[in-house]
């Protein structure tokens, strides 16, 4: 079984036809799901002068109304439970998850026996497409509340057949956790990679062994964009094959993942999400094409507790269309920053996701926070970031290596920062998605 190429040989490799035909079917069956079962959903598109009649084919997909997070967490504060895009009886949802709620209120998702299926299935195809397989061990230190990185992920994870050790550190504790690596041996190095940098610190100071000493393989890194400087870093300091996984709670927990062979994410969420590129100002459809940037937006179909109809995740992504050696015929992407994190540096976008980026090459274990003095999203002046300083640089290393930081984002950003040192560990290393954003105006 570990020797074959796909998990869903069948779905992952359908050609571009046959996907059209079956999204086609199935958007028709959940529009018009959602328009029966849901209050919500039938007064947004009443609004919007649509019904599930008007869906013919694809493109009529663009003519229903966006749908937001603020506006799913307006009906679930007003109505109350899950909202009113709800669609199953409570007596047929068997789980109730939510959003992280790092940018606002949590947003609960309700899950049917069928949903939490397709979710393990989901799971399954983009781990293999990782390079996870059933003979792996994870452990898993993700909180187990709302938050899907615990219990959802587990649930896949186990599945596919890989061996799970739940132990989510704010209940496990760090020493305990700690213990648990080095008498179970797990392969899989489970985190986001903002936080591989916490965790190293961890295991130098508290265990006086390398991180690579550990035994992990593999790296199932989510949550966050991870760029080519970071996966070097991470590589080199663990030892292991440093993949990019990438999902939602709000739509699908896992949707795609990377496979080595060529660049980008790969979507494996095909029969189960449409997805759609709009430009985030003016909301207009930017076509699926090789090179094309914008932001992501997803159709769930075949999905019954908690749907979303053009639903928009903010992530803005560069899309590859190309064949990839692999063989899997779903477009790439890759992540480039948030729509709603996106400021305007002398009219130039830019993401902290991919300063970040450009920082790190150079300091590879220093945090940095980009100081905004006033509401964006535009600033007519360069901005301060604020970077932590290397241990033991004298001042006169710490101005060379802020000029290299200032020519690096100056030449891939196109744009001159102030950069400001701060000292080493200023910043919280979070555990889980970072704000690298500090809002000097509140």
């Amino acid at each position: 079984m570990n020797d074959k190429l796909y998990w869903n040989e069948e779905i992952e490799t359908i050609s571009k036809k046959e996907l059209i035909v079956l999204e086609v079917a199935a958007i028709k069956k959940q529009l018009t799901y959602v328009y029966e079962k849901s209050l919500f959903y039938r007064e947004k598109f009443d609004s919007a002068g649509v019904r599930p009649a008007d869906f013919r084919q694809k493109d009529d997909l663009g003519r229903f109304p966006l749908t937001t997070k603020d506006e799913l967490r307006r009906t679930q504060e007003r109505v109350g439970r899950l909202g009113g895009h709800q669609c199953a009886d409570m007596k047929d949802i068997i789980r109730i998850q939510g959003t992280s709620g790092t940018t606002g209120r949590p947003l609960l998702i309700g899950l049917t026996r069928n949903d939490v299926n397709l979710w393990n299935e989901l799971f399954a195809r983009h781990a293999w497409t990782g390079g996870l397989r059933p003979e792996d061990i994870m452990i898993n230190p993700a909180n187990f509340t709302l938050f899907v990185g615990g219990l959802t992920e587990c649930s896949g994870a186990e599945s596919m057949g890989i061996t799970v050790v739940p132990a989510p550190l704010v209940s496990t504790g760090m020493e305990k956790f700690m213990n648990l690596i080095l008498d179970i041996k797990p392969t899989i190095l489970f985190s986001t990679p903002s936080a591989t940098h916490f965790l190293a610190k961890v295991v130098r100071d508290n265990l006086n062994m390398a991180p690579s000493d550990l035994g992990f393989k593999k790296g199932f890194l989510a949550g966050e964009a991870l760029s080519e400087e970071e996966r070097r870093e991470i590589e080199s300091v663990w030892g292991i094959t440093a993949r990019n996984f990438y999902g939602l709670a709000d739509v699908g927990a896992d949707i795609a993942a990377e496979c080595g062979q060529s660049e980008g994410l790969h979507f494996c969420a095909q029969g189960a999400l449409v997805p759609e590129l709009i430009d985030p100002e003016t909301l207009e459809p930017v076509p699926m094409e090789q090179g094309a940037e914008g932001e992501m937006v997803f159709t769930t179909i075949n999905r019954e507790a908690t749907p979303v109809i053009r639903y928009r995740v903010r992530d803005m992504v560069k899309v590859y269309t190309g064949k990839c050696p692999c063989g899997r015929t779903g477009f790439r992407f890759h992540v480039i920053g948030r729509s709603d994190d996106m400021i305007k540096v002398k009219g130039i976008n830019v993401f902290p996701a991919a300063v970040k980026g450009v920082i790190q090459s150079i300091c590879p274990d220093s945090e940095m926070r980009i100081v905004l003095p006033h509401k964006g999203p535009s600033f007519g002046d360069n901005i301060t970031i604020k970077v932590e300083q290397a241990g033991g640089a004298s001042p006169e290393q710490l101005e060379e290596i802020g000029d290299r930081i200032r020519t690096a984002v100056r030449k891939k950003l196109d744009f001159t920062p102030v950069i400001q040192w701060v000292p080493p560990n200023t910043f919280e290393k979070s555990q889980y998605k970072v704000d690298y954003f500090e809002r000097a105006y509140e």
